[in-house]
């Protein structure tokens, strides 16, 4: 990863609890404290449901929805505290409001995680929880691990039979948004960062294309 200037990486498997533990506390030491949390890690992989066995269910959920507990649980006391902004941020899917053949164990886990941010937010009232519903977006290199030929036939139906229902967007216009929940006082609990309906792509090729055909 390249140096920034004020940025500080650290690393994190969020599989693993105690790395979530240790990733917080370092950088609540680095930062002085912590006043949001933005949880956008992820995974995905194809999981027919005839074929998906119990260590890819286990995986996707783990990173997806386990993780994410494990990191929050380990920064609620820096985000509650008096000088914290408060702000937690959790990366969901517009799959998980329409689950997309192929991709159901996917689904299912950001639809487990929207329902954990409704909880966090019920259990700590003045932490400002908001769940970023993102959209179909290219260039994430999520998708692009799978392999094309096994990818093919599923892509093809997502885009046939209408599961792709926002335009495609790039990763820096979700960053744009996520930033601007971060900033807001008065951040919304559901945040749609997709492209607009009805201006979607028709073929995966079209969707990887740059936003304005850059």
């Amino acid at each position: 990863m390249a140096s920034l200037p004020g940025v500080s990486a650290l690393a994190c498997d969020v599989q693993d609890p105690d790395q979530c533990r240790a990733v917080v506390t370092d950088a609540a030491g680095i930062l002085g404290g912590l006043d949001a949390l933005v949880y956008v890690a992820g995974i995905t992989r194809l999981t027919p449901l005839q074929q998906a066995n119990m260590e890819d269910w286990l995986q996707i959920f783990t990173t997806n929805v386990f993780g994410a507990a494990m990191v929050a649980k380990a920064a609620l006391s820096h985000l509650t505290s008096g000088t914290s902004r408060g702000r937690a941020l959790f990366a969901t899917s517009d799959a998980s409001d329409l689950a997309m053949p192929g991709l159901v164990a996917y689904a299912a886990s950001k639809s487990a995680l929207g329902r954990f941010c409704q909880g966090l937010a019920a259990e700590f009232p003045s932490l400002k929880v908001s769940e970023i519903v993102v959209g179909p977006t290219a260039g994430t290199e999520v998708i692009d691990a799978i392999q094309p030929d096994a990818f093919a036939p599923w892509v093809t139906r997502w885009f046939a039979e209408g599961f792709i229902r926002h335009a495609i967007l790039q990763p820096p216009e979700v960053a744009r948004i996520i930033i601007e929940t971060v900033l807001s006082e008065s951040p919304p609990s559901r945040v749609l960062a997709a492209g607009r309906d009805g201006e979607t792509a028709t073929s995966f090729e079209e969707a990887r294309r740059p936003a304005g055909g850059l």
